[in-house]
């Protein structure tokens, strides 16, 4: 019914001289991996790093507070192709889960997708739906992309295009590189925080530390403006084939990047410079890049549809998410919707409805985050947060504190309690199971600088390997570092325990002083 009230309406529409109102017959997503919305001058940043997404932004809707479920690749990409939240950390997308190509595809669209990052490996599920899903050089030529989209002409398509600039290191090519080089920008409230945090945590050397991030700001926004004329390109080659007038144009990214805004947490590249004896200071003790926080730096990305069945220069202002983008292209195409889907249809923000999500959310290991349309940002420590980082649960008013500097969860116990609750029940919801990571999924996080999922994946291969008694013995204990103990209680917790290691288990129950290590071997001893 749905799909015949539709084409009763293009076809009048059609008779009415209006054909634009068909469904849009090609769809190009492009993902900019580790784009923040705030470096784009379409959202009011003072240097023009990007003409070409600013123009598709004035030809389409630009949604101006969009986040990413998770703040590094591949939790992000596993939620946005499968419409579902995230509440485990994971590489993979689940077999069991139909993706956003595989809907296109059982429509009947040609479906191809693109990559330069390594992380979005085909066996890892990436690939499903796709009829060809190739690896792109970032600086290479784009003659695949190309013949692709020529080949789209005469049948419906739907591409996916994921290009990794402006991941770190900050380096476009030669010639490229005029902000780096003129290292005159402290974007925000920087200029006023970097002396603050040096002088409250005795940093050395504040001075050059202040240099070195304008220096890199600098790079980053030259990869942003590099990134902007890739999308542009891509977009060239759209029209060239004929694809533009029937077609949809999607630029979203994964997740955006700290560049030296909040102070890191130990387990990432802070603690490996400490351990490797460096001096502290403001670059290796603020977050650099990304993956285990999720401040509004590290979660907020643009978000544009233009296009076919787009308003035009318009922008909204309430928050949506990445996950809302599988249900969204679905309804704008006339393609039936998988069931299960928790990701809400744009549709309603796009004619100009007053109803909004309920908040938009994201999930690393170490904390979650709630952002409501009112305004607040509410961070909750997960247990390994708590029990590895020793994090305090936070509360930041975005309409008076947008760089999330002044904690008032004491002030407003009932905001807590009201956004507390719309995150467990994202939580409850959201895809769980460990993270699947083989040697050549290792590799890629390791180059790519995770190095904190890098190591907790080497403890995990070392813990799973001992026997239950062992773990009791060498890791179970209160001489082992809070983190560890809690990767042991989870591993314990899955297993079948003889009545000896229960025995020991119980016994060190009464010692273990971490809430989130104790809920788990609760729940081994439960067994």
């Amino acid at each position: 019914m749905r799909r015949f009230a539709a084409l009763l309406a293009c076809v009048t529409l059609a008779a009415c001289g209006a054909s634009e109102a068909l469904p849009p017959q090609h769809v190009l997503l492009v993902v900019v991996d580790t784009l923040r919305a705030d470096h784009l001058s379409c959202m009011g940043y003072p240097r023009p790093t990007s003409p070409r997404i600013d123009a598709l932004a004035a030809r389409g809707t630009l949604f101006e507070n969009a986040v990413s479920q998770a703040s590094f690749t591949s939790p992000s990409m596993v939620s946005l192709m499968t419409g579902r939240y995230i509440a485990k950390e994971r590489l993979d997308i689940p077999a069991e889960l139909p993706t956003l190509a595989e809907s296109f595809e059982q429509a009947g669209f040609a479906t191809a997708g693109f990559r330069s990052n390594p992380i979005l490996k085909p066996e890892y599920g990436f690939e499903r739906g796709f009829s060809r899903y190739l690896t792109i050089d970032e600086y290479g030529s784009d003659a695949d992309i190309a013949a692709w989209l020529e080949s789209a002409q005469g049948q419906r398509s739907f591409t996916y295009i994921h290009i990794t600039e402006p991941h770190d290191p900050y380096l476009p090519p030669e010639g490229r590189r005029a902000w780096r080089e003129r290292k005159d920008l402290l974007p925000g409230d920087r200029a006023e925080y970097l002396p603050r945090v040096a002088a409250e945590l005795g940093l050395a050397d504040p001075q050059r530390g202040i240099e070195r991030i304008k220096e890199e700001i600098g790079g980053y926004d030259d990869d942003v403006r590099y990134a902007d004329g890739r999308v542009g390109h891509f977009l060239d080659l759209f029209e060239r084939a004929g694809l533009m007038s029937t077609g949809l144009v999607v630029l979203a990214a994964d997740h955006g990047e700290g560049l030296w805004e909040k102070v890191a947490l130990m387990n990432g590249q802070r603690g490996a410079a400490l351990r490797r004896g460096e001096t502290p200071d403001l670059l290796n003790t603020l977050m650099p890049t990304h993956g285990n926080q999720v401040h509004r730096e590290l979660v907020h990305v643009p978000l544009i549809l233009a296009g076919a069945s787009v308003p035009s220069g318009q922008r909204v202002q309430a928050p949506v998410e990445n996950v809302d983008l599988f249900p969204t292209l679905l309804e704008l195409c006339d393609l039936p919707t998988p069931g299960g889907l928790q990701g809400e249809s744009l549709l309603r923000q796009l004619d100009g409805s007053k109803v909004r999500k309920q908040c938009a959310f994201s999930f690393t290991r170490f904390n979650t985050t709630v952002i409501s349309p009112d305004g607040w940002s509410l961070i909750l420590p997960t247990a390994e947060g708590e029990c590895g980082e020793q994090l305090a649960l936070e509360l930041f008013d975005l309409r008076t504190d947008p760089h999330q500097r002044r904690n008032i969860a004491a002030a407003h116990p009932d905001v807590v309690e009201r956004l507390r609750k719309l995150a467990q029940e994202r939580l409850e919801i959201g895809i769980h199971g460990t993270m699947k990571v083989d040697d050549g999924g290792l590799a890629a996080l390791s180059g790519l600088g995770y190095l904190d999922q890098v190591q907790r994946e080497n403890d995990r291969r070392e813990i799973e390997a001992l026997p239950s008694n062992e773990i009791l013995a060498r890791v179970l204990n209160m001489g082992s570092p809070c983190a560890r103990r809690l990767l042991a209680a989870e591993i314990l917790a899955a297993r079948e325990l003889a009545p000896p290691e229960l025995e020991l288990l119980r016994k060190h129950r009464g010692f273990e002083t971490s809430r989130a290590v104790n809920e788990l071997l609760d729940r081994a001893l439960a067994r």
